[in-house]
């Protein structure tokens, strides 16, 4: 690592593209840790008695007191000197699941290593909390080493890391020598996704226009599909023997491919926050948060059931977004519905009145359901719901069904 004035420029890379080459050199500052001020109270009290009364016992103490401040302070200071970091931003994180950042700590020492080192992010957002800090316990000279500092993501929505801090209180803890790098970098921060009870979607899309069919292709199914010229590398297996006897030549029968159900799931935020329907109990934020939650999970649901997937926003201005699946096409949505800005104005219109696509749709209204956001056929659920349709809730209620009847039996076993 060079240095050109008042910036650093990294000679090597780093392994991740997203952390930019040139940063500015940290800030560094000295803060006095409760052990120090301990410390410094008792050196001084020392002091006073060695110079009320003079002691070689006292003066030999007091001065091996101030001896071990004077090394502490300097030596801290000469070993942070050399200490370069980045943050290795993450892309997206989760609300419910631990959010990692990673930071890449340089000490371009010759000869010098550091010991006992911190990295912890000043955090300006409500959206994140720290669950532990990186922690590094040697860096030798010339040495790169990485630490992972633990987050809880609090809420959905975009998070903005700004600066972020490298410490140590080497060698006797009584000071902290802080270095402050300024690196900014932004982090999407999901929905929660909830475990919803896997024959939600098989109920709603059992018979409907989203089921189960067969495509307008062959494929590697069972159903008969039809019969064409005999190709080399055919199976023999799959060759019309009926055909080969009537017209003495050969032809293969073709099977059909069946297509996953089809789902698309319409949010319904086209009612602003002040004018939703709410009891005494609720918040009309959260019933909004808790509709965005559902249909993040219904997505997932579809995902992990391999069934073909969409979103659409009614009183949001969204692209439209075709049926597809994977986990690319699902983190896109879930991207979407992290972006969301509820204090933005909302649109009247923008639902799904009538569609010729043959999928089922399901509709997740904040507080009321109101049909006429989709065809008839469609699905309609509630923010309030969504404790109901979650695996963990009905297995706690057969859980406690079984607590009872087992209860209720041992009562009548002891009358």
């Amino acid at each position: 690592m060079t240095y050109r004035g008042a910036l650093a420029v990294n000679a090597t890379p780093c392994h991740n593209g997203n952390v930019s080459l040139v940063t500015q050199l940290p800030r560094r500052r000295t803060r006095l840790v409760r052990a120090g001020a301990v410390y410094i109270a008792v050196v001084i009290v020392i002091g006073l008695a060695a110079a009320s009364r003079p002691n070689n016992l006292l003066v030999w103490v007091f001065s091996a007191l101030v001896a071990a401040m004077i090394i502490s302070t300097f030596a801290s200071g000469i070993l942070m000197r050399r200490v370069r970091a980045l943050r290795i931003e993450p892309r997206r994180g989760r609300v419910g699941e631990p959010l990692i950042v990673r930071y890449e700590i340089r000490n371009i020492s010759r000869y010098v290593p550091v010991y006992d080192l911190h990295a912890h992010e000043v955090l300006t957002s409500e959206r994140l909390r720290c669950v532990g800090d990186a922690w590094i316990l040697h860096a030798g000279p010339r040495d790169t080493v990485h630490a992972e500092s633990v987050f809880q993501p609090m809420r959905r929505g975009p998070v903005r890391l700004c600066d972020f801090e490298v410490s140590t209180t080497f060698p006797f803890g009584l000071l902290r020598r802080v270095l402050r790098f300024a690196q900014s970098g932004d982090v999407l921060i999901h929905p929660e996704i909830r475990f919803l009870r896997h024959e939600i979607l098989a109920r709603v899309t059992a018979g409907g226009v989203g089921g189960q069919r067969l495509a307008s292709s062959a494929g590697g199914g069972d159903d008969y599909f039809g019969v064409r010229e005999y190709r080399a590398g055919d199976s023999v297996r799959q060759i019309a023997w009926k055909r080969l006897a009537g017209t003495g030549r050969l032809a293969t029968i073709e099977r059909s491919r069946a297509v996953p159900p089809r789902v698309r799931v319409l949010l319904d935020l086209r009612s602003p926050t002040d004018s939703l329907r709410v009891t005494a109990n609720e918040r009309a934020r959260d019933l909004e948060e808790s509709a965005i939650v559902l249909a993040a999970s219904l997505l997932s649901l579809a995902d992990r059931m391999g069934y073909e997937f969409a979103l659409s926003v009614a009183g949001v201005d969204l692209p439209p977004i075709a049926l597809r699946r994977g986990h690319f096409h699902r983190e896109k949505l879930m991207s979407l519905l992290a972006a969301l800005d509820l204090d933005a104005p909302r649109t009247v219109g923008n639902g799904i009145a009538s569609s010729d696509e043959r999928a089922t749709i399901i509709a997740v209204h904040p507080d009321r359901s109101d049909t006429t956001i989709a065809p008839r056929d469609s699905w309609h659920f509630t923010a309030r719901q969504l404790e109901s349709m979650c695996e963990i809730t009905r297995a706690a209620s057969e859980s406690t069904t079984h607590a009872d009847a087992s209860s209720v039996g041992a009562a009548e076993e002891r009358a």
